[in-house]
């Protein structure tokens, strides 16, 4: 999002809402470390508050991909805590979308693997909804 100009674009529309999933999917994929990790979402949220500072920026995380370990032994859960700490300091608000799928999914006896393509990583039209019905009851809130 930094190198690719994105949140450029975003500040560009002058939104009064910006829906962030953090995207440390990415930074498991690519070993990146938590250290780094938690940089990055700061100088995200930093320079969207400073731009946008009427906006509400909460933030989601993305949905989990398994137990799938990178080349620094690091998974799903532990850049999920890294990112919690650093949003939790800096008193941003957010949505753990993991917890509340997966409280979903027991209700309606269902797996993670029912609402996920064949990729086991991104969510088919079923995890997309579900997905959809929990942001929505977050934003009821």
């Amino acid at each position: 999002m930094l190198k690719g100009k994105k949140i450029e674009e975003v500040i560009q529309d002058d939104p009064d809402l910006v829906i962030f999933e953090n995207s440390l999917i990415n930074n498991l994929y690519q070993s990146v470390s938590l250290e780094q990790t938690k940089k990055y979402l700061e100088s995200v949220m930093t320079k969207l508050q400073k731009e946008l500072p009427n906006a509400k920026i909460p933030i989601i995380s993305p949905n989990p991909n398994g137990k799938m370990e990178n080349s620094l032994r690091l998974n799903y859960l532990d850049y999920i805590q890294a990112s919690e700490q650093v949003i939790k300091t800096n008193k941003w608000a957010y949505m753990n979308s993991k917890e509340e799928i997966e409280k979903k999914l027991k209700k309606k006896n269902m797996r993670w693997a029912d609402i996920l393509t064949n990729d086991s990583i991104h969510p088919n039209d079923q995890g997309h909804y579900i997905w959809f019905e929990v942001i929505k009851e977050y934003f009821k809130k």
